[in-house]
């Protein structure tokens, strides 16, 4: 991110949106992060428009809407939805602590997206039989990397879940890997399924370190631990070598995978997002379109009229 200059009123009023982001609505570091990056720089656009910069106090929902309307020229779909995003908070920030005596975030509606669809993408059981059938298990590189797609489409674990994983959150008498606070802020204690518990075994007994260091899935050559790209790279190259072809591959479509099987096994969305770790329904809730089963049986024929 690059560095911008702010007053010393705006820094200050900067780190007390960070803290209520942390805090108060309990997101994600990285989320907290990239929502005060896209602040700062409408601060900074404030300060070279004209007129000169308005206090708090004097923003307008015409304002925030002129912004992200001049944004629009250039940004594409996706960062201009993050700079709305970011600029809601930001409005219902102003109006909690004071700052504001309008509801600024309704003045900047969804941006939609067409390179999304209102689906998942994720693989049909057959696929997954033949993306884990496809990696090479008989290497420690490959041992890993299958140990790595088990926690990812068996457990629905997130990248950076993956790749922080620790020796001592694998509880094997009990049978459970239990999870920090991640992205959703929220601890979990998941089942150790048989085949996940045997692949992550096979694996820790082949593998040889050469650090101390205490994370699960490592570089075979190096010892370093693995980053959640490096993650994500993981899977991407074992879709690719499978032959498997998604609009958006990569470790998620793994995640997304275990919730769109479940929903269509009749997994209720609140079950499925504790397994995910999601703060709300709304972020499960689009799996619900993969029922289709369930959309069957509440379909009827179009009533026709009958001619006697």
């Amino acid at each position: 991110m690059k560095h911008i200059v702010l007053s010393s009123a705006e820094a200050k009023l900067l780190r007390e949106f960070g803290k209520h982001l942390l805090s108060t609505q309990g997101l994600a570091p990285r989320t907290c992060a990239a929502r005060l990056f896209y602040a700062r720089e409408f601060f900074q656009w404030r300060r070279k428009s004209k007129p000169p910069k308005l206090k708090p106090k004097e923003l307008t929902p015409e304002v925030l809407l002129q912004y992200v309307l001049q944004r629009s020229a250039k940004d594409s779909p996706v960062r201009l939805q993050a700079v709305a995003s970011a600029l809601r908070c930001l409005g219902r920030f102003l109006r909690f602590s004071g700052r504001s005596h309008h509801d600024l975030s309704s003045a900047l509606p969804r941006v939609a997206s067409p390179s999304r669809s209102c689906l998942p993408d994720y693989l049909r059981p057959e696929q997954l039989s033949t993306l884990l059938r496809s990696i090479d298990a008989t290497t420690a590189s490959g041992l890993r990397n299958y140990a790595m797609v088990l926690c990812l489409s068996r457990l629905g674990l997130r990248a950076a879940e993956v790749a922080g994983l620790n020796l001592q959150q694998i509880q094997w008498r009990r049978g459970v890997i239990v999870l920090g606070a991640g992205k959703g802020r929220r601890e979990r204690q998941l089942p150790l399924p048989k085949d996940v518990g045997q692949a992550l075994a096979k694996y820790l007994q082949r593998r040889q370190l050469r650090t101390d260091s205490r994370r699960v899935f490592c570089a075979i050559r190096t010892g370093k631990e693995l980053s959640p790209p490096a993650v994500g790279q993981v899977a991407r190259r074992a879709l690719s070598q499978a032959g498997i072809r998604l609009a958006r591959s990569g470790a998620h479509a793994l995640r997304r995978t275990l919730a769109s099987h479940l929903v269509q096994r009749g997994v209720s969305l609140k079950a499925i997002a504790d397994l995910l770790g999601h703060r709300c329904l709304d972020t499960t809730r689009i799996y619900a379109n993969l029922n289709h089963s369930m959309l069957r049986e509440v379909s009827r024929p179009w009533p026709t009229e009958e001619t006697r």
